[in-house]
């Protein structure tokens, strides 16, 4: 008898969804997040036989965090904390004004000879 090896798996294929620009992503702080779709296939020698899960997911192309839309707040558009990445601007710094030196309180020294 001759033994014939199966090779099958379920990998998971993901593909962005229409180009859109990018959201903050809440572990890199990157605007790299784009909502994709997550589709795990059953295959058979390499080939997709049998589609079992489809689910819109949250991808970021830099650090690969992902989150599966409506499972929590959606990551945001940049810019919808303010600047830099929702942390408010630093306070101005305030101009200090310098006291004019006071005169001392006992007399100055007499001049060397």
């Amino acid at each position: 008898m001759a033994c014939i090896p199966i090779i099958f798996g379920f990998p998971t294929k993901i593909s962005q969804d229409a180009p859109e620009p990018g959201r903050m992503c809440p572990k890199c702080n990157n605007a790299a997040v784009v909502g994709a779709t997550s589709r795990t296939w059953f295959e058979l020698f390499w080939i997709p036989l049998i589609p079992f899960t489809k689910k819109r997911i949250w991808i970021c192309s830099i650090c690969s965090w992902q989150m599966k839309q409506g499972d929590g707040p959606d990551p945001q558009p940049p810019g919808a904390y303010g600047p830099a990445g929702g942390y408010p601007p630093p306070p101005p710094q305030q101009q200090y004004q310098y006291q004019p030196a006071y005169p001392p309180a006992y007399p100055p020294p007499p001049p060397n000879k």
